[in-house]
């Protein structure tokens, strides 16, 4: 897949609603996002994970997907986040 480090800009607010699915606020453009299970678990993997191959190696584990179809569905995925300014590539930035 990527090592790369990807972590949540720091105007994304995340709010898991249940099991299934969970919320991202940008709260600079005030619009926000819908994920799906997998989709929410890939955000809390990813303020953990140190890179999207360590989080994908979790999801896989997780989640009843072969490899391909997971790496095909994260970097879309991936690439829309990053497009919408709620991931962004990188280590953090200590505040």
């Amino acid at each position: 897949m990527s090592d790369r480090h990807l972590h949540p800009h720091e105007d994304a607010l995340f709010r898991r609603l249940d099991d299934d699915e969970a919320v991202v606020l940008h709260l600079d453009s005030q619009r926000y996002f819908g994920l799906d299970s997998v989709g929410a678990r890939l955000w809390e993997l990813l303020t953990v994970s140190p890179s999207l191959d360590a989080a994908s190696a979790v999801l896989l584990e997780e989640f009843d997907v072969d490899e391909a179809s997971l790496r095909a569905d994260l970097d879309s995925f991936v690439a829309e986040l990053v497009r919408h300014e709620l991931l962004v590539d990188g280590e953090p930035t200590a505040r």
